[in-house]
């Protein structure tokens, strides 16, 4: 009995792995491969065949997060060439240019009011939260849109997340792969004030170039998991 209950568990782990390593192959692999193409997500360094390692089966960390989305929203010079400052007094040196332009532009917190926590996991609900202030929404002040533990659950509210991709996001760990696949669904994802898509955002603020990015996007199927 005890032999059987161990291949039922080591089965089921088997299972886990593989849905986790598919989901990083594909279409999460080409959310990042485009995204790479237009400069908005870069690898960890080259394949042995000299294709990039975007490391889509690894944990991101708080402080890789934000630069991934600064990356995703276009600004990663002007975060680059700023003076922005935080409060926070535990960001490795490579990071702070990317952490100081999201807490100055509102899009993230820090764990206390000196400590951004930048090498702990990055949860989901953290992740989307980040996407949802990009996005225009707010879980601060008087009125919130949310708070930043329901983010899931905005994210369904606002179309931002399909039910498919909410149970991905509670059911399994959350991975480089997912981040790739969220960043590439919110450029196409509506603002708060209903002017158009975040992609149009970015564009009319310079961030991107609005025919360069809809050419790549409109040019390639990634499936999205409904």
């Amino acid at each position: 009995m005890k032999r059987k209950w161990i291949a039922a568990f080591l089965t089921c782990v088997m299972v886990f792995a593989l849905s986790v390593t598919a989901f990083a192959a594909t279409p999460a692999a080409t959310a990042a491969q485009k995204l790479d193409d237009l400069g908005l997500f870069q690898g960890m360094g080259n394949n042995a065949d000299g294709t990039p390692n975007y490391g889509l089966d690894q944990t991101p960390t708080r402080a890789q997060a934000v630069t991934m989305l600064v990356r995703l929203l276009g600004k990663e010079k002007e975060a680059q060439n700023s003076s922005y400052s935080a409060p926070f007094t535990d960001v490795a040196d490579w990071a702070k240019p990317y952490v100081n332009y999201a807490y100055k532009n509102g899009l993230t917190n820090g764990t206390s009011a000196t400590t951004f926590g930048g090498n702990a996991a990055i949860k989901p609900t953290e992740y989307l939260t980040f996407v949802l202030r990009a996005l225009g929404y707010t879980d601060s002040g008087s009125a919130p849109d949310f708070a930043w533990n329901t983010a899931l659950a905005k994210g369904m509210e606002t179309g931002v997340l399909t039910a498919g991709e909410h149970k991905i996001l509670t059911e399994r760990p959350f991975l480089r792969a997912q981040v790739a696949y969220l960043s590439y669904f919110a450029l196409s994802a509506q603002m708060k004030d209903g002017g158009g898509t975040l992609l149009d955002a970015l564009a009319a603020g310079g961030g991107v170039d609005r025919a360069a990015v809809g050419a790549i996007i409109s040019g390639v199927t990634v499936a999205r998991i409904s």
